[in-house]
């Protein structure tokens, strides 16, 4: 029976940099093998279609085993990935592969602090999420029981039910622990520790500095095409690129040390039950905690830039949307004719 890994996230633990590494070696993998069905990246839409009940999980195993058995290689591994799983309460749907193939479920774990800013600038810089994209980041914080999974510890409970706690395989995503970056960290964690034949690991969908994030969340960015989004977006990265080179990196530490103190206490029992159960000690993250005068990032624009932004950028960029949006459907229209 092959080995089926679900690399289940979570978000902000370099899952773009895995994908892009697992598609770059599609071919290679299979020499190693190690099968990345469809070469896909991310499986979004095949995991969306699952847990919607559109596609069956035997069909599915039915069709990777015969992608699979069709290749030049024996291939004894089969990757899946996709981080928005962990956002999913219920993976029971998933448990069903059980019947076709060995399954590991593959979970990076982020320290709640610095996931909770790095997830933040992130739902500013996309804005899939109407409610999150405008938010200050105080205000973030108080919708940070909506992320639930990172409660570590009730999380993983749920999956080692599902799929049995050895087949659970956490890492934790601390430089002190990925001593080779966080791409290597996965591959070791599935097994692929000969690397040397295979395209090195990409840096992909860094964060904006704090200063440009600030600019975006006054953006309507949420009432745009997502294709239109990533226009814009891509400005935003070059403006930042630039502000960069002239000003130099900001601090991207968003919590004040006792704000930090408290957010860790949150989460600091089910970190030390996971420590316990998966790593045989009483810590689990294992980096320092930033020091208490460490810079803070500035999440603030001038004054008077507020009204700028407002009454004259947020409806530009309305406009640059609509009037894109036109040019596509008269160009659509003419190719018709």
């Amino acid at each position: 029976m092959r080995t089926l890994y679900i690399h289940i996230g979570a978000h902000r633990t370099a899952t773009t940099s895995v994908q892009k590494f697992l598609q770059a070696n599609f071919v290679n993998l299979q020499r190693l093998g190690y099968f990345h069905p469809f070469n896909a990246g991310r499986h979004v839409a095949l995991m969306n279609r699952i847990f919607s009940g559109e596609a069956q999980v035997a069909d599915v195993a039915a069709d990777i085993t015969a992608r699979a058995d069709g290749k030049a290689h024996d291939l004894h591994s089969v990757i899946l990935s996709d981080e928005d799983i962990c956002m999913r309460p219920d993976l029971s749907v998933l448990a069903q592969f059980r019947a076709h193939f060995d399954v590991k479920i593959v979970f990076a774990l982020r320290r709640q602090d610095l996931w909770l800013e790095s997830w933040y600038l992130q739902n500013v810089k996309w804005q899939w999420n109407p409610s999150l994209a405008h938010l200050t980041f105080a205000e973030f914080l108080e919708r940070r029981e909506d992320f639930a999974w990172i409660h570590y510890d009730a999380y993983l409970r749920h999956v080692e039910e599902l799929f049995g706690r050895d087949n659970v395989l956490v890492y934790a995503f601390d430089k002190a622990q990925m001593p080779d970056g966080p791409v290597a960290a996965f591959c070791d964690r599935i097994g692929l520790t000969a690397r040397d034949t295979l395209a090195p690991a990409p840096h992909t969908n860094t964060s904006m500095s704090p200063a440009m994030s600030e600019f975006m969340r006054v953006l309507p960015l949420d009432e745009v095409p997502p294709v239109q989004r990533k226009f814009f977006e891509r400005a935003c990265a070059q403006v930042d690129e630039t502000r960069t080179q002239k000003h130099g990196r900001q601090s991207n530490l968003l919590m004040d040390a006792d704000t930090r103190a408290r957010v860790l206490d949150l989460y600091a029992a089910g970190n030390a039950a996971v420590a316990a159960r998966h790593f045989g000690r009483e810590t689990l993250f294992l980096d320092p905690l930033p020091a208490r005068d460490a810079p803070l990032a500035e999440m603030r624009l001038p004054a008077e830039g507020y009204a700028v932004m407002q009454d004259y950028v947020a409806d530009f960029v309305r406009a640059m949307a609509l009037v894109r949006a036109e040019e596509a459907a008269a160009a659509a229209a003419a190719e018709r004719k």
